[in-house]
């Protein structure tokens, strides 16, 4: 199990940055709400190929700023009318293939609502968080992306 960083002084609480893997199940429990009607669940996972290569793991390292980042975007979102929980997760260290690299999670009103949320944080995630990966690739050859 994950250790959760309980952000009190955000208006979304469960956005964070973490070494151990994420729960995906654990973390669906935390944005359940008796007024949504819909979920949406995105996880990022580790795939075994890149580029035409095979990969054989990932190693994630992110900035000090990375995990207020992430919350900012999250609460961005939260902030939409119909969303009441959203729920963000990414891990660093070292992942292999299978393993969960990034979790959003969005609980709304309505299905349109949860899928357009979901999908506006994935992408400002990627463009907007000081997250990067190191690719190792079974040939021995690495390859960051990420990078600024």
């Amino acid at each position: 199990m994950f250790c959760l960083h309980l952000r009190e002084d955000r208006r979304v609480p469960y956005a964070f940055i973490s070494i151990q893997p994420l729960d995906a199940q654990a973390l669906e429990e935390l944005a359940e709400d008796e007024r949504c009607g819909a979920t949406v669940v995105f996880r990022g996972v580790v795939r075994n190929h890149d580029g035409g290569q095979l990969v054989a793991g990932i190693q994630y390292s992110a900035h000090p700023f990375a995990e207020d980042a992430l919350a900012d975007i999250a609460e961005g979102v939260a902030k939409r009318d119909q969303v009441h929980q959203v729920v963000v997760a990414h891990r660093v260290g070292d992942l292999e293939v299978g393993d969960d690299a990034f979790i959003a999670i969005v609980s709304a009103e309505h299905r349109a609502e949860a899928f357009s949320a979901c999908l506006d944080i994935v992408e400002e995630i990627k463009t907007r968080v000081p997250i990067w990966k190191l690719q190792q690739f079974s040939n021995g050859s690495t390859s960051w992306s990420g990078l600024p």
